[in-house]
């Protein structure tokens, strides 16, 4: 089962790209939509971009800027990036999409990761567990400052970036008819 868990886990990236890929085929965006789905793209980007500067992987326990408000600012950042490009879409099939692919992987990520961090960072983990929200921000001050523009090139998130500007050129173009929706 844990190979299974893991395994599942490995492919998400793969499983997500082509979901995105279905997703941009079938999506029959309007003007109006690709500005709406911008906002919440470029919020999503930004929460993500922010929680990147944050993380050492496997050496210190993120707990400062965007972690203070929850445990997953980077999932919480790809919820709120996916239901940009699901309204960018502006159709069922662009939702029916985006819903299916977060309910299947990231309830799974997140246990997995909270489990992981946990036997990784024993006590520091469960005080700071105590103190903040699973998945929604809590909404509160702010505790250290100290993002690091060397974390967030360390753990690649200028990639998000680069998929965020390729899906609204895409919608961009379609709305431009210059790529024929199915």
């Amino acid at each position: 089962m844990k190979n299974l868990l893991e395994l599942f886990i490995r492919y998400r990236a793969l499983v997500g790209f082509i979901c995105l890929i279905l997703l941009l085929y079938l999506a029959t965006p309007s003007p109006v939509s690709v500005a709406i789905g911008f906002f919440f793209i470029i919020a999503g980007m930004l929460f993500r971009g922010w929680a990147a500067g944050y993380i050492d992987k496997d050496v210190v326990l993120a707990t400062g800027g965007p972690f203070s408000l929850t445990r997953n600012p980077l999932y919480f950042g790809n919820f709120i990036l996916g239901i940009g490009i699901a309204i960018s879409g502006n159709n069922i099939p662009s939702y029916a999409i985006f819903i299916a692919f977060y309910l299947v992987f990231f309830p799974f990520l997140m246990i997995f990761e909270h489990r992981r961090l946990r036997i990784k960072f024993g006590k520091q983990y469960e005080e700071w567990a105590r103190n903040s929200n699973s998945f929604f921000p809590k909404i509160r001050r702010i505790t250290n400052h100290d993002f690091n523009i060397s974390y967030y090139m360390k753990n690649k998130e200028y990639r998000v970036l680069y998929f965020s500007l390729l899906v609204i050129a895409v919608m961009v173009l379609k709305v431009l008819k210059f790529i024929r929706a199915y």
